[in-house]
């Protein structure tokens, strides 16, 4: 799954040039579809391994990195946050298949905003550019939540058939 997202990123989405403003980063869900029961050690290690290999592989200095570690970081909070269940504990959800559609939605989009501001914001590293900035940030998540959300759907429904 790390492969394919990767490769899609790398020689698919990276490529698209629609226009200056259109830049999915799609990889993410790599991090959206972690176990929940990760333990938060082995999400930030396997959060900063994809940033590498997305670095590495498209010649960033470290802004995917950075990112992405940032994510795995934020990843127990916003899931906390938008589910209302601590990932671990008691009352834990076990699984992103018992979310509902709006609770997938929400942290989906969560994840990718949290991520693009990230990126984007430390891409630019300049208030001068920061609307310029924004609507980046704005159009790039639009496609980035909607390939994820049908990524994420198909995944998790190939996963139920089993």
């Amino acid at each position: 799954m790390g492969l394919t997202l990767v490769l899609l990123q790398i020689f698919l989405f990276d490529n698209i040039a629609l226009s200056s403003y259109f830049h999915p980063l799609i990889y993410v869900a790599f991090i959206i579809l972690l176990p929940l029961d990760t333990k938060p050690v082995w999400t930030m290690l396997l959060s900063t391994a994809m940033g590498l290999v997305v670095d590495v592989m498209t010649g960033m200095g470290g802004l995917n990195v950075i990112a992405c570690t940032a994510l795995g970081f934020f990843r127990p909070m916003i899931l906390s946050a938008v589910s209302g269940h601590s990932p671990t504990g008691e009352n834990a959800i076990t699984g992103l298949h018992r979310f509902t559609e709006k609770i997938m939605f929400w942290y989906i989009t969560a994840m990718v905003f949290c991520h693009s501001v990230i990126y984007f914001f430390l891409e630019s590293l300049s208030w001068d550019h920061i609307f310029r900035t924004i609507l980046r940030l704005l159009v790039s998540d639009i496609g980035a939540i909607l390939f994820i959300w049908y990524f994420v759907k198909l995944f998790i429904e190939k996963i139920l058939k089993k």
